[in-house]
């Protein structure tokens, strides 16, 4: 039997052993380039289940967020640059193509919000804020982040309940709708009825937003030093970076359901101001149910005039309300944009309107002497005393008291007349171009230098003259804010004498304070006329002080 194998094992070893030499002479086709691409795809690989293993892939979405808003930002560079090349402004063509640009572009930067999300959201919704200094293309569009809901996982507000409390919401809730009706920067809402049948509305944080905040900060911060170091003419990249501290706290809903009881406290002397009461049995660090309000945004010209309210009520009562923050209690909303502010009509007397207060997680307490300075400032301001102003100014760690006061008021502090004329010559408007432009640069500086309390403050009051832009400019609001100030300042004893002395000073405010406000109506309405009868370009953005905060 082993005679007759043997032949074929033979046969069969010698093939194989002169095969395994052949393939031994064969040279190696794989490149060296071959070999290191298998290595990285291979690492790349590794990573990638790695990370899905332990982080359920946060830091491949990570990535992808920062090189989708990388290739959008430089999408929009590249389409400025080369739509635009060769073009002059003033030419016709250049006025014609700006518009298609500036809508291209927020549609880009509206789809790379959506898709990125989270503090994405924030900055996009801050960036619609600015009405009065972005274009009208990018206003437009991103305003629709103030309620887009964003897309979440299948059953993630589910397991988020459970992880929570313990049970998912139609449990907690005697009725829970998982169709969401509104989308904060960091949150979705919900309605939902208690099992006491009182209708509440639920903000439930994204699932993902912590893990992920830290990444996004600093992407975000780092496509903000590289728009500054390619355009030198971006100047707020430093808003964000100064303002981390103060977004950490939104992520914490117990924190701001904190402060929507103490802003409630504070400005429950004001009938025309409510603030949704907190259910604290069902509120955590990610999960906030308040009270459900029937109402409208205070951007909404439309439900508004439905509801047969006042626009130039709404908005001074608005001045109003962020006043008595600003001067009397501290205490300040910074993030008042449209989407937290509703309107809606007293419930306890339906002749009257009331402002509902929404979204309360970033605030900043002014101590006492901030408050005080910054009241005596206005005061001065009204009072065309530049000594005070300065005194006050400097009390604040504000150098620049002229810039700083332009800043507050946000059109100049004086206008110096060159005489009224029947039309305005090529030296005149070169004369105010110029000083725009000096008002500006001077801004900017004075920006910087200021304290980081002051920066919420100017970014209230910039949010709020947004909204009141949108209705028209009924109300000066300057005035409002006057008075507001003024009102701080009162003694706290009540005796004739002070009350004489009240009396008289606020009188003489209230004198200065028109003959002001009527000059700025005066030379505002004498440049507007020059404009409609042909004797002088727009000059409308001559005459107002534009900050980005």
């Amino acid at each position: 039997m082993f005679q007759h194998i043997w032949p074929v094992l033979n046969i069969t070893t010698r093939r194989c052993f002169h095969s395994s030499r052949a393939l031994k002479s064969v040279p190696r086709k794989r490149s060296l380039a071959r070999s290191l691409a298998y290595g990285l795809t291979g690492s790349i690989a590794g990573a990638v289940m790695y990370d899905g293993l332990t982080n359920g892939f946060e830091n491949v979405a990570g990535a992808q967020r920062f090189l989708r808003s990388f290739a959008i930002g430089l999408s929009i560079s590249v389409d400025y640059a080369w739509s635009l090349k060769g073009l002059q402004e003033g030419d016709g063509v250049y006025e014609a193509l700006l518009p298609e640009i500036h809508l291209r572009s927020a549609k880009k930067l509206l789809a790379g919000c959506l898709a990125n999300g989270g503090l994405y959201i924030k900055i996009g919704q801050g960036v619609a804020a600015v009405n009065h200094i972005i274009p009208k293309e990018y206003v437009d569009t991103l305003r629709q982040l103030e309620d887009r809901c964003l897309t979440r996982q299948p059953g993630e507000v589910r397991a988020l309940f459970v992880q929570d409390f313990g049970a998912p919401p139609e449990e907690l809730f005697a009725s829970f709708q998982y169709e969401p009706i509104a989308a904060a920067s960091l949150a979705q809402v919900f309605r939902a009825v208690t099992q006491s049948g009182e209708q509440v509305a639920v903000k439930v944080q994204y699932a993902d937003l912590r893990r992920r905040f830290d990444g996004d900060l600093r992407t975000i911060l780092f496509l903000q030093r590289l728009v500054a170091l390619l355009h030198k003419n971006y100047n707020f990249g430093w808003i964000v970076e100064d303002l981390q501290g103060t977004l950490r706290e939104e992520l914490d809903f117990v924190h701001e359901a904190k402060n929507a009881e103490r802003c409630a406290r504070d400005l429950a002397r004001l009938d025309f101001v409510y603030v949704p009461k907190v259910f604290w049995t069902h509120t955590n660090e990610r999960i906030l149910t308040t009270e459900f309000i029937d109402g409208c945004k205070v951007s909404d010209r439309k439900a508004i005039a439905a509801m047969q309210l006042d626009l130039a009520e709404i908005d001074r009562q608005l001045f109003t309300a962020f006043g008595q923050q600003i001067f009397s209690t501290g205490f300040v909303h910074a993030d008042p944009h449209p989407g937290n502010v509703f309107v809606r009509k007293d419930p306890a007397n339906p002749r009257r309107m009331q402002l509902v207060l929404l979204d309360h997680g970033l605030y900043e307490q002014l101590a006492p002497a901030v408050r005080e300075n910054l009241a005596r400032f206005w005061e001065a301001i009204v009072l065309r005393d530049h000594a005070a102003m300065q005194r006050f100014s400097q009390a604040l760690n504000v150098p620049d008291y002229r810039t700083f006061a332009e800043i507050l008021l946000q059109r100049p502090l004086e206008l110096k007349g060159r005489g009224f004329s029947t039309r305005l010559t090529e030296q005149d408007l070169a004369y105010m171009t110029r000083q725009a432009k000096d008002h500006f640069d001077r801004i900017m500086g004075t920006l910087r230098a200021m304290p980081r309390n002051l920066i919420l403050v100017i970014r209230n009051l910039n949010t709020i003259r947004s909204i009141a832009l949108d209705h028209g400019d009924p109300i000066d609001r300057p005035r409002i804010m006057a008075r507001c100030a003024l009102a701080a300042l009162g003694p706290a004893r009540r005796t004739v004498r002070n009350f004489l002395w009240v009396t008289f000073r606020k009188l003489r405010f209230e004198f200065l304070l028109w003959r002001q406000s009527f000059h700025y109506w005066m030379v505002s309405n004498y440049l507007k006329l020059l404009t409609r009868v042909g004797r002088a370009p727009d000059t409308s953005h001559l005459m107002n002080i534009n900050v980005a905060v």
